[in-house]
């Protein structure tokens, strides 16, 4: 029967049988038994500093994603805020694309870890599709309006009543303000924010009075042209889902007035 001390010898020996430390200059490199998605182990690269150890990747993470793709693109709208949350979970910090940590020279073993593991999720963002952050887009809106609108004054999926072919022009959110409706609508692509601004000009052609917002999942995400026709068709636009307390605000000041 194997023992928990038997394995611990086991497993310390092989993890440091994996771990190959060289030479390189002034700097230690270390080759973790972490391997990313291009089938290359992650290094590490070490350098004594006064507080302990500073552990990083010297660009080469970001170099790497940049083989396949664009990172002025791949890092913007909820990749970037995705970058960002694992930066800070793992204590990274991020030197105009070095991305390190500093720990006390009795944590480094642990160090070289957080940083594999951060290195890691940071592949993986270039795995985090665009259809992926569209997929959860009307979920997270549901339950930012449902979070703080009373049920009685939502209505999804709304059809203006009287509107010829109301059927064809659908409106995401009826928000019942007491005086003019307020129609929002979520736009999570460049189609919805075409739709967005076709339904508001029929609407508007068609005589009707109400208050309009469009929120989006990444309006940095939309061309030029589409963010311009939207912001020209809707009285007001939230440019990101995340803003959770923009929508609140913009919406409560029109249900109060």
């Amino acid at each position: 029967m194997v023992t928990s001390e038997s394995l611990q010898k086991t497993l310390c020996k092989t993890l440091c049988s994996e771990v190959i430390v060289r030479q390189r200059g002034d700097l230690l490199t270390v080759s973790l038994p972490l391997v990313g998605r291009d089938g290359d182990a992650f290094t590490a690269y070490l350098e004594q500093v006064p507080a302990g150890w500073k552990i990083s990747d010297l660009g080469n993470t970001m170099m790497r994603l940049s083989y396949e793709n664009d990172l002025s693109k791949l890092l913007i709208g909820a990749r970037a805020r995705l970058y960002e949350t694992i930066l800070a979970e793992n204590g990274l910090t991020d030197d105009d694309g070095e991305i390190y940590l500093t720990v006390p020279a009795d944590q480094l073993g642990r160090g070289l870890f957080t940083l594999g593991q951060g290195l890691s999720r940071i592949e993986d963002i270039a795995l985090w599709t665009r259809s992926r952050v569209e997929s959860t887009f009307y979920d997270d809106l549901r339950k930012v309006l449902s979070g703080f609108i009373p049920r009685d004054k939502l209505e999804e999926n709304y059809i203006v009543p009287g509107l010829p072919s109301a059927e064809n022009y659908p409106i995401d959110y009826c928000i019942h303000t007491g005086a003019r409706p307020l129609y929002l609508f979520g736009v999570n692509n460049k189609d919805k924010a075409r739709l967005a601004t076709i339904v508001l000009q029929y609407l508007l052609q068609s005589g009707q009075k109400f208050e309009s917002m469009a929120v989006c999942a990444d309006i940095d995400s939309l061309t030029t042209q589409d963010r311009h026709r939207l912001m020209n068709a809707a009285n007001d636009v939230v440019p990101s889902i995340h803003d959770a307390e923009s929508i609140r605000q913009k919406i409560l000041h029109r249900m109060q007035a």
